[in-house]
């Protein structure tokens, strides 16, 4: 968590992405360092075959390699997950809207995918981190409509 809270409002990110190889993330269902979970061995099965269509920025592309690319994805909207807590709590719980993305987002980083390499992804690229920054404020304003607290059971 110290590694993600000052780059918020960010949404996830996964233990690959700083080098550690375990099956381990943190994720916000809203940007809020308040609600910050952490996620051990997930697994998710979708709800539906409904998708959500949304620009996704990536701390692997963006802030590791330089390269100021977003991915459009299309993800599920509705998932049922499972997951460890640290203290050994089995979580199962439902995930709709933006919960789901960053889910599904920060998973594809334990199956060692990044968002711009996915056969599915539209990919933009940006001339600068400025113009960057300002297409991810209208991002982030589209994904608050889809903020969604988790529900627990499916």
């Amino acid at each position: 968590m110290e590694t993600l809270i000052p780059l918020m409002p960010a949404a996830g990110l996964a233990a690959p992405q700083i080098g550690i190889s375990c099956s381990i993330f943190i994720f916000s269902y809203d940007r809020d360092p308040a609600h910050l979970e952490i996620v051990i061995n997930p697994t998710f099965v979708p709800i539906g075959e409904k998708k959500i269509v949304g620009w996704e920025g990536c701390f692997s592309t963006i802030l590791v390699s330089g390269v100021r690319k977003v991915a459009l994805v299309p993800r599920y909207e509705k998932i049922a997950v499972a997951y460890w807590t640290l203290d050994g709590v089995l979580v199962d719980r439902v995930l709709e809207g933006f919960a789901a993305k960053v889910f599904q987002h920060e998973y594809d980083h334990l199956r060692g995918m990044t968002n711009i390499y996915r056969d599915d992804a539209e990919v933009k690229e940006f001339a600068t981190h400025e113009e960057l920054n300002q297409f991810m404020v209208e991002v982030k304003k589209e994904d608050s409509k889809r903020y969604l607290s988790p529900k627990r059971g499916s």
